[in-house]
């Protein structure tokens, strides 16, 4: 079964979990394409779409958004799962919900079967300065928090999901 595992990323955190996702699915049995969103990825002959994005500033990355707009036709056809990668997803106060993810997935008009928010990382020397601005005045805890076990496992947890 050929599967696109899709990405958005801004700062790398992104790449490295849809690497992730990729591999364990491959794990699975999966043909799997690894593509970044800025490459052009066409979900036109695979059986299923794994789209990954970045948060920044409360919302996915623009190019996410405008890809899964461009392709929700494909996208409703086929089994297609959904994962956000931001440093609040750390936060045990969210309690595992994103509010980019939600309104994201609110306004797209394809139910994802499954949606995950993993937490990236907060690396200030890959943050745009206006954006740091905005990070140090918020207080908001910077390192590298992302859990590859994790994100493994839940590619495992998806592929009967994505095999439909």
């Amino acid at each position: 079964m050929t599967l696109l595992v899709a990405y958005a990323t801004h700062s790398g955190a992104t790449r490295t979990l849809a690497e992730t996702v990729a591999a364990s699915l491959r794990a699975e049995g999966f043909q799997v394409e690894l593509a970044d969103i800025a490459d052009g990825p066409d979900p036109a002959g695979h059986e299923a779409v794994v789209l990954g994005s970045g948060v920044r500033v409360e919302a996915i990355e623009k190019s996410a958004a405008r890809w899964a707009a461009a392709h929700e036709e494909a996208l409703a056809a086929m089994p297609f799962a959904f994962f956000s990668c931001s440093g609040s997803a750390s936060d045990p106060a969210t309690g595992g919900r994103q509010k980019a993810t939600d309104a994201f997935l609110g306004r797209f008009p394809v139910t994802p079967v499954a949606v995950r928010n993993f937490p990236g990382w907060v690396l200030m020397d890959r943050i745009p300065v206006h954006e740091r601005v905005l990070l140090r005045s918020m207080r908001t805890p910077t390192g590298d928090f992302r859990d590859l076990p994790a994100v493994e496992a839940w590619g495992r947890e998806i592929a009967p999901l994505l095999r439909g």
